[in-house]
């Protein structure tokens, strides 16, 4: 977009939109063409004079994108379904795709992926 040049209502609503799922200006301005300062004004004027709206349009993005997101997950697991019963796989790639749906399970029942718990044993020799 050209510097100085008026932002429309349609490029405010792909802003918004962008925003509401990345949560980022930097990503926002890449996906939308126009600067990241732009964004930010965009949204913190969004923010501010539309606030019940802005909020609605954010939740509705989020919904669109968790159903999405679900297809697209369902899909994988049938594939990855089948693909677990054959020999070949290497361990390296179980573990990374059992660590990945453990950590989005967790996300997903609103839980922390951190693994910041240990516990440790001192056992006292005589």
């Amino acid at each position: 977009m050209a510097r100085g040049a008026k932002v429309d209502n349609q490029k405010i609503a792909e802003i918004v939109a962008s925003f509401a799922l990345t949560n980022n200006y930097s990503e926002t301005a890449r996906v939308t063409g126009v600067c990241a300062n732009t964004v930010k004004n965009v949204i913190d004027k969004q923010k501010s004079e539309n606030a019940e709206e802005y909020e609605k349009v954010c939740e509705e993005k989020k919904e669109e994108f968790s159903e999405f997101a679900n297809k697209l997950i369902l899909k994988a697991m049938k594939k990855l379904d089948k693909e677990l019963d054959k020999d070949n796989i290497p361990v390296n790639n179980l573990t990374t795709v059992i660590g990945t749906l453990y950590d989005k399970m967790r996300l997903a029942n609103g839980e922390s992926t951190e693994n910041n718990k240990f516990e440790v044993e001192i056992k006292v020799v005589e």
